[in-house]
């Protein structure tokens, strides 16, 4: 079966094989998985797959809108668009985990078969399995493989710097993730966003600091703590070199007028792909 053809060309597909055998065919590939498997293949790719008689196992294909409709304001769901997005094969599990898959994915299948199929159990059945292959490739610890365009390197960067901004990691850690160099990610965000990458993830670092300073009753210092700045101090001259004004400056400005510091935003976060 050609998993490219119309309509699903633009699909992401979850394989789970208990036993058996499938061959992963495309222009720069011949690839046998042999059972139990679990893999995950992206859209854009130009697979096929021939699976041997006797196999078992389950195919589930995937719309972008689909994933966004059951993902979507879900604390997991930036990791499940992530999962989604890279391709990840595992054949080092054990045959126990993939058929602990089984049961979710006939509990979708007769769902969908039924004559008026419920759109809640549905999206449950789908969320939980999601979960599970999420877990279960241990995909938070991968880099991504495949080549990808400007744009969906940086919509992969922005979900990276959304899960860890306040870890202050170096942008190394986040280029690493993403298969790519440093250099490569810097000269990505320059020419796209007009700012390098740490300036990107200072952005996303005040934005949650402010956003803190007006909401929360935390101290000063917790609220750097949270951010993961060890040192209060270097916090607040971070903050007022990225605003003009301290944090406690910039806690008392929206005290005083109940609301925001009137100031114009620059571009942020916001204006990512």
């Amino acid at each position: 079966m050609r998993i490219t053809a119309p309509p699903y060309e633009h699909f992401a597909h979850v394989l789970v094989l208990s036993g058996g055998q499938v061959r992963l065919r495309s222009p720069a590939r011949d690839e046998v998985l042999a059972g139990p498997v679990v893999a995950i293949l992206p859209p854009c790719d130009d697979p096929s797959l021939v699976i041997d008689a006797g196999s078992t196992g389950h195919i589930l294909g995937l719309s972008s809108m689909l994933l966004a409709e059951v993902v979507e304001d879900q604390p997991e769901g930036h990791g499940l668009r992530l999962l989604l997005s890279q391709e990840i094969i595992r054949q080092d599990i054990e045959r126990a985990e993939v058929e602990a898959l089984v049961p979710l994915l006939r509990g979708l299948s007769d769902e969908l078969e039924r004559e008026h199929p419920s759109i809640m159990a549905s999206c449950a059945f789908l969320q939980l399995l999601l979960l599970r292959v999420w877990r279960l490739t241990g995909a938070g610890d991968l880099p991504f493989t495949r080549p990808a365009k400007t744009g969906d390197i940086l919509q992969r960067f922005r979900h990276l710097v959304e899960s860890h901004f306040e870890e202050q990691r170096p942008i190394g850690f986040y280029a690493e993730q993403l298969g790519i160099t440093a250099d490569r990610l810097h000269s990505l965000c320059s020419k796209a966003l007009g700012r390098t990458p740490i300036e990107l993830v200072h952005e996303r670092t005040i934005r949650e600091a402010k956003i803190k300073l007006e909401r929360s009753p935390r101290s000063i210092h917790g609220i750097a703590e949270s951010l993961g700045f060890r040192d209060p101090t270097y916090f607040s001259h971070f903050f007022k070199r990225k605003t003009g004004l301290s944090p406690a400056a910039y806690r008392q400005s929206v005290a005083s007028i109940g609301g925001g510091t009137g100031q114009e935003e620059p571009a942020s976060y916001a204006d990512w792909p």
